[in-house]
């Protein structure tokens, strides 16, 4: 476990077959390790496993199920068990059944009030997160207020639940003045931290929701402070390929929008190489190929702009991912009606009904996901501009990318 959280890239890549074989032999020797020490391992494996793919022939389903069986029969807790096993399954697929399934026996296996039962229920929160539930989200978030001791909840869990309603809030577009208020009463832990790493992501990731709020409010160089230090927190917990690559992906596009094309062809080139290497790629990858998509549109490339998006698309429908699919769809709108080709528009609103209907209405409110609409609709028509105003109102550009690639002296 000390290798799988200190060694990063080309060095943690050899060392999987050790992880693999011990994963493994734990499945056929179940009464071989301690139950706590195998859900820590299963743990660490889970995010390698995400990060790399290399699972080889151990099966860690069945060593977690003899695990959870043993602790049952002598009366101890199987919640972290059952966490690692949703971790686990979440590397298959954000929507696994069995994800969910999990993440309910661990809640309903915990004393409530307990920290145990903090991070079981912060683990199912992020679930619904990740599934676009997100009024369920903000419900069960409530539960830790109104439930949790207050000393508890003081000292750690509430920078979790700050940030999680801030995602929440911001991409849902229910209300981006609190999701950025939360965001930033989260990063206030950074400062009374002693380096729980649980804390040190939830920072992380508030920094990077508070880059894309400034984003989407075209203040394009605090967007891009607010990305890099939310890095430089990442880089100080266990290698986590999807959140590096996905960052280079959000870099990319305030330097898209101040002009910068060629800085921002770096950070989408990085994503995707990151991407091709972490296993569960295909989602991530696309988010970086409309990146490229924006970039040509930027550069007045119309027809490469709009091949890659439906090509993206194609590929969203796919793999049944439907809030890519429907950033697509509103991609190629704005496309069209940018460009005047207004005869597309009816088609194009009609798919969009259509893909929400299936993903996002099923899950929320419509009437409300309805009426947002007009502001993601005029995101993607300025992301989908090949005309950069730096004289915009209210628009903060970059004269020039200040990461650690572009400007060595601030590593």
């Amino acid at each position: 476990m000390r290798d799988a959280r200190t060694y990063r890239g080309e060095q943690l890549q050899r060392r999987l077959k050790n992880f693999a074989f011990w994963a493994e032999y734990s499945a056929k020797e179940p009464d071989s390790a301690d139950a706590e020490l195998l859900a820590e391992f299963v743990e660490d494996f889970s995010r390698l496993a995400g990060n790399y793919g290399a699972l080889g022939e151990a099966d860690i389903s069945t060593a977690l199920d003899h695990a959870i069986a043993l602790r049952q029969r002598n009366g101890d807790s199987t919640t972290r068990l059952h966490l690692a096993k949703a971790r686990y399954h979440a590397t298959i697929s954000l929507e696994d059944e069995e994800r969910e399934f999990e993440l309910r026996a661990a809640v309903e296996s915990a004393a409530a009030g307990t920290e145990l039962w903090a991070e079981a229920i912060m683990a199912f929160a992020w679930f619904y997160i990740d599934v676009s539930r997100y009024d369920r989200a903000l419900r069960t978030l409530g539960t830790l207020e109104n439930t949790l001791p207050r000393s508890l909840l003081d000292k750690k869990y509430r920078c979790g639940a700050l940030t999680m309603t801030g995602v929440a809030l911001f991409t849902s577009f229910q209300d981006l003045r609190k999701a950025e208020r939360c965001l930033h009463d989260a990063c206030a832990y950074e400062q009374a931290d002693d380096f729980d790493p649980d804390v040190r992501r939830w920072v992380a990731t508030a920094y990077h929701y508070l880059g894309r709020i400034a984003e989407v409010n075209k203040r394009y160089k605090t967007a891009l402070s607010f990305y890099l230090q939310g890095q430089t927190i990442q880089d100080e917990c266990p290698e986590e390929l999807q959140a590096l690559a996905f960052l280079h992906v959000r870099i990319a596009e305030p330097l898209t929008a101040s002009g910068l094309c060629e800085a921002a062809r770096v950070h989408l080139n990085l994503a995707l190489e990151l991407f091709q290497l972490s296993a569960n790629h295909s989602s991530g990858r696309l988010q970086a190929e409309l990146g490229f998509a924006a970039l040509s549109a930027a550069q007045g490339q119309f027809n490469d702009a709009l091949r890659t998006v439906e090509a993206s698309r194609t590929q969203a429908r796919d793999m049944g991912f439907w809030r890519g699919e429907l950033l697509c769809l509103g991609y190629l709108l704005a496309l069209n009606v940018k460009h005047r080709r207004l005869r597309q528009v009816p088609r194009l609103l009609l798919d969009i009904l259509r893909t929400i209907r299936g993903g996002e209405l099923g899950r929320n409110n419509a009437l409300r996901l309805l009426s947002k609409a007009p502001v993601v609709l005029r995101i993607a028509i300025r992301r989908m501009s090949h005309r950069t105003r730096v004289g915009d109102s209210g628009m903060e550009s970059i004269d020039a990318c200040f990461c650690p690639i572009h400007s060595p002296t601030n590593r």
